[in-house]
């Protein structure tokens, strides 16, 4: 275990050096060659999937064991402690792992996509920033924790999407991201006061042995509402959908990393993570499967009018990942996480492959220009044509999502706005009187 524990910190530590090296670099106004950041990052790369690749091996030696550990307390105020706990298990190190060899590829693509780009060494850094996240994430044993790393993986997002930040429309869509990630983010902030307040712990092994003591009664489904409302944005599941299809207004290697491979799959690995709670309500086990089930059949329903190639893979991959949704639902977490894996895979090969392919079927003297394209068998077929063409009318504006999202985020919005006013009054008054005392 030892050795398994030495990888671990390696994994973990490793980018977070690199990140602050090149924030370091960044705030002295330092100038990193793109040559030289490019070969250290297929390096570090290299070094990583090492890393990874035996992590991997041990914890898969080691199961269904684990690797507990307590780097002790970081915060204490009161009776609350902010203690660093980080487990080691094969569901973690398989999530890493990935995250290794995905993000490899997406240097090593980006090398030539972003040659001279201007923003290459913020994409750089911000991939780095992912990179640290995600290992948070992984290993985090901890609802706390696993904000910290969860924050930084929404962060990243964001500012990649805006990447483009001189045109409008990347920055709108970053905006509707940011706003989408936020509501959802506070379900992992209500879950762990929730869990601190009935269970006094928000250890993820100790959590399903605490809820056998019934401490908080029928309050403690509550903590697994809110980490199922928590993993709606990330994964982009219904009601929170509508974000995910715009958010391809970044370049193509941001697009692979976090709509198709690792970002969106985080919603899923959170429920695998917290199912040994979860699976102590049917009820929210029903619910799972009913939100994968809606989500799976709007992005199939709605992706099938979409012309470019980016959105129809984004909605795509809001299909596979409702599926997977079911699939923790029925229990099947170790298919689903085999299910996670296989996607993340094939959806970055799919969005890396995207814009060429589209060159490739035009310029290919064998296809000709007027060939359609048949789709496969479908659900819909057995429908009537006007039902089917009134079910696609409405599909060409998602259902109508926008308008309803749009309402509930105005809703929530508006009290706020009540409250900044309010603040905003007492300021003036205080100013005012702190005048009057100055003058005196």
């Amino acid at each position: 275990m030892m050795m398994m524990e030495n990888f671990f910190r390696l994994s973990l530590i490793s980018p977070f050096v690199v990140m602050v090296l090149l924030g370091l670099s960044f705030l002295l106004r330092i100038k990193v060659n793109e040559r030289i950041l490019s070969t250290t990052s297929k390096y570090f790369s290299l070094y990583m999937a090492f890393l990874g690749l035996g992590l991997f091996i041990m914890a898969w030696h080691y199961s269904p064991d684990e690797l507990l550990l307590n780097d002790g307390n970081w915060i204490k105020f009161a009776h609350y402690t902010f203690e660093l706990r980080f487990i080691v298990d094969l569901l973690g190190a398989t999530y890493s792992l990935l995250t290794a060899c995905l993000i490899g590829i997406i240097f090593r693509f980006s090398r030539n996509y972003l040659h001279r780009e201007e923003g290459y060494f913020r994409f750089t850094f911000l991939l780095f920033v992912l990179w640290f996240g995600l290992n948070v994430v992984s290993f985090s044993r901890t609802i706390d924790l696993l904000f910290v790393g969860w924050e930084l993986v929404g962060t990243t997002s964001v500012l990649l999407i805006s990447y483009f930040y001189t045109q409008v429309q990347p920055v709108r869509h970053s905006v509707k991201a940011i706003v989408s990630y936020r509501i959802c983010d506070m379900g992992i902030l209500a879950a762990g006061a929730w869990a601190h307040h009935y269970l006094h712990s928000t250890d993820f092994t100790e959590l399903p042995k605490l809820l056998s003591h019934d401490h908080g009664g029928k309050a403690l489904i509550f903590i697994g509402i809110f980490i199922i409302f928590a993993s709606l944005a990330k994964s982009g599941q219904l009601p929170m959908s509508s974000w995910l299809p715009t958010a391809m207004e970044g370049p193509t290697p941001s697009s692979a990393i976090f709509y198709g491979a690792l970002s969106v799959h985080l919603g899923p690995f959170l429920l695998i993570r917290f199912h040994d709670y979860i699976e102590n309500f049917p009820s929210l086990l029903i619910a799972i499967g009913v939100i994968g089930g809606l989500s799976a059949v709007w992005a199939t329903l709605v992706g099938r009018t979409r012309s470019d190639a980016k959105t129809m893979l984004g909605f795509a991959t809001i299909t596979q990942v409702g599926i997977i949704w079911i699939e923790i639902a029925l229990g099947y977490t170790n298919f689903a996480l085999f299910h996670m894996v296989a996607h993340a895979s094939l959806r970055t090969w799919q969005f890396l492959r995207s814009s060429s392919l589209i060159h490739d079927f035009f310029e290919n003297p064998v296809v000709k220009q007027d060939v359609s394209i048949r789709r496969g068998l479908s659900f819909l077929s057995v429908l009537n044509p006007e039902i089917q063409r009134k079910i696609y009318i409405h599909a060409l504006h998602s259902f109508h999502l926008d308008f309803f999202t749009m309402r509930v985020i105005r809703g929530v919005s508006y009290p706020m706005k009540m409250i900044f006013a309010v603040e905003k009054k007492m300021m003036n008054w205080d100013n005012k009187l702190l005048s009057r005392i100055i003058r005196k």
